[in-house]
Parts: C-alpha cells; structure tokens; sequence
C-alpha cells in the first residue's frame, strides 16, 4: 500500500475515534468527524493500489466437434473491477481506461458513503428521544442540587437540544441561570416557558423570583400576586410576596403574607420567625415580637443579636438569661 493511502486510513482512524468520543459531548460532532472520516477512507481507496477481484467463472462457449461435448475454456471474469480485457479473436474487446475506473470507483464509494453515514445517524437519531431528554433533564437536576453548575448546565442544555419544549427542563435551565446571577436570560427563559404554558405555576414562580433578585419589586408583585389569586395556598408565593413588601419597609404588607405563611402553611423557620419579630417589634407590638424572638431561638441558638434584644425587651429577673448569653457571645 502507497505511502500516502496509509496516511490517509490512519487519519481516517483517528476521526472515527473522535467520532467515538464526541458523542457523549455533542451529537453535531459525530457527524462532522463521520463525515471527515469517510472523506479520509475514500482518499485512501482513491489512491491505494488496486489489486482487483478475479474470480474464474467457466463457461460454455463453443462446442467439440464430433463428439457433442463441451469444450470449455477459462477466462479471468473480473480480472480488474471494471478493466475487462476480451480477446479481439472472439468478437469483443473492451478496455476501461485508468481515470475511468478511478471516476467509476468514486461514484460507488460515494454510493457506499452516504448510504453508511445516513445508517449511523439513523441509528443515533433513532428510538425514543424523549427518554434520553429524560435521562439528561435527571442527570442535570443531581448536578443542581450538588452544586455542580457546569455539568447541570450541560445536561439542561442537552436535554432542551432533543425536546425543545421540555418544560422541566426548561425551568430548572432557568432556576439555574439565576443561581449564576444571569438574571435577564432567566426571565427570557421562563417566558418562553410561560408562552407554551401559561399556567405552568413553578415558571411564574420563579420568573417572579428573578424579578425579585433584579430588584423589580413591582413586577415581582404582579407576578406573585397572580399566583396566589388562582393557588391560595401557595405559601412558597406568600413568603416571596412578603419579602418584596419587606425589603421596600412596608411592613403592613409584609407580615400580612408572612403570617398566611405561618399560621395557614406550618411554615416555621429562624428567618421568618426573626423576620416577623423584627416586624411586631418595630409596630410596639412587643409580646408577639417576644415569643417570635424566642420561637427563633429554638431553631437558631447562635443569633447574639436576638439575646440582646430580648434582654432588652424582657425586664428584671426575667431578662436576665438573655442578657448574660448575649455578653458571653459577644467576648
């Protein structure tokens, strides 16, 4: 074999291994180095050299005189593909030239080319492309929620390639746009979701909290405030709705939502029972702001900011826990 045909088989090799490789990656790939490999392999047919195939077929072609039998003679069939060499004795000679065959051999390689690459992207494209959405959407949510953005933006990517509209997808692509503070691209995100699905809750829920997170109080309350008005027991939606009040000090409104999420939705937390403190404090209510304070001891025992406030709120004897902890925290 020529020099210059080995190279191009051992090229042609390397392709298919990154093919191999690339589909994990990307499936674009693995029909850009298939494509690359074929080109390479019939390079290398193009200029190897070419032994041909001959195969002895006997036949027939003249009888015996006398005795009726066969006299047969052998003639190379194939003895170049497509360089057929007939005696001029017996009525026929035909003569493919080099550059003919080469051309002749070209078409049927390319014939052959196509026809393997449409097979193995067939076989790639082929069965249930959903499922492997599925599978990439799962693989992309683990990586979420273990903190490995990379991967899960990958595998959210992925999984939106096979099913455009995969809604899961879609929103937990956009959950993770605003982890990354890519706010504006994660309100497009879940718009779009809200386009093929208007009611889809979890996507308004968390383009309101994009909104939020861009500082956009106003169209995080519109937002909210159309979630709660159709799921009034979305206490998720109250307890982001009373953030958007309380950050803008309107506290009126606030503990309206904290409280709905409190009483109605057993949501109990150190934050919000601070939160809520803080808020009956700042009105004089001082024994709902107390027992709120407390409450948020129980589940955070290490807030030295509370124990100072208590101690100022509870008088005498009583006060006098609160204000022995909150001197020990702060040495």
């Amino acid at each position: 074999m020529k020099k210059k045909s080995k190279a191009y088989f051992s090229i042609a090799i390397v392709l298919l291994v990154i093919m191999a490789l690339s589909w994990s990656v990307d499936t674009s790939l693995v029909y850009i180095f298939l494509g690359a490999a074929s080109f390479f392999l019939f390079l290398g047919f193009y200029n190897g050299p070419f032994d041909g195939v001959s195969g002895s077929f006997m036949r027939s072609n003249q009888y015996a005189k006398g005795d009726g039998e066969f006299n047969t003679s052998s003639k190379e069939f194939l003895k170049n593909i497509l360089g057929l060499t007939f005696d001029s004795a017996q009525g026929r000679h035909l003569k493919t030239s080099d550059t003919l065959r080469k051309w002749i051999r070209l078409a049927g390689f390319s014939v052959f080319s196509i026809l393997l690459i449409t097979l193995i992207v067939n076989m790639l494209t082929s069965g249930d492309q959903s499922h492997d959405a599925v599978g990439y959407y799962q693989a992309a949510e683990q990586n979420y929620f273990a903190g490995e953005y990379d991967s899960a933006y990958a595998n959210y990517r992925r999984a939106m390639k096979l099913a455009p509209e995969y809604q899961e997808a879609m929103v937990g692509y956009g959950k993770l746009l605003i982890a990354n503070d890519e706010l504006d691209s994660a309100v497009l995100v879940f718009t779009k979701v809200l386009e093929i699905n208007p009611g889809y809750i979890e996507a308004s829920y968390n383009k309101a909290l994009a909104y939020y997170s861009q500082k956009k109080y106003l169209e995080s309350i519109k937002t909210l405030s159309t979630i709660i008005d159709s799921n009034p027991e979305y206490y998720d939606a109250m307890l982001l709705l009373g953030d958007a009040y309380y950050v803008q000090r309107q506290y009126d409104d606030a503990i309206v939502w904290y409280e709905n999420a409190y009483r109605n939705g057993g949501i109990r937390s150190r934050l919000l029972c601070h939160i809520m403190a803080y808020i009956y404090d700042t009105k004089g209510e001082y024994d709902k702001a107390i027992r709120l304070y407390q409450e948020a001891l129980s589940y955070d025992s290490a807030v030295v900011e509370i124990y100072q406030r208590l101690g100022e709120l509870i008088p005498d004897e009583n006060g006098n826990f609160y204000r022995e902890k909150a001197a020990q925290m702060s040495n």
